[in-house]
């Protein structure tokens, strides 16, 4: 995954399919954005897969990572939209989108398309 921040304070997450994930480094762009102490909304284009949400080694780091960040985090992050466009896969992510919301702390939203997703970011920055 990486973080592209040209649009900032909108923030696009994205996992190229052929690239492997690397841990270290997404925590290391992600405290680089939390740095930069702007608030901001993450945007990303899928949701997590299987394989990404049953890796119990990496759902351990995240959630360290998480703790010693949680005031930055509730501080800058003003909440993540994910777009799914497919109307079934949008609603069976709606749990996800649940869960992550209490986990992170902030509000995960599932839309439709990215014209909605700006417009859910931009009422986002504005709470």
């Amino acid at each position: 995954m990486s973080l592209d921040t040209a649009s900032f304070p909108w923030v696009w997450m994205r996992q190229p399919a052929e690239q492997p994930r690397d841990v270290a480094g997404e925590f290391a762009e992600f405290d680089a954005l939390l740095a930069r102490q702007q608030p901001f909304v993450l945007l990303c284009e899928s949701p997590m897969t299987d394989e990404q949400q049953h890796d119990r080694d990496r759902r351990t780091q995240v959630a360290l990572w998480k703790r010693d960040r949680r005031d930055a985090l509730k501080k800058y992050v003003k909440g993540m939209v994910m777009i799914e466009p497919d109307a079934e896969r949008r609603a069976a992510a709606e749990p996800f989108a649940d869960f992550a919301s209490r986990f992170w702390g902030y509000p995960v939203e599932v839309v439709a398309d990215e014209t909605q997703a700006r417009q859910r970011a931009q009422n986002l920055l504005s709470l």
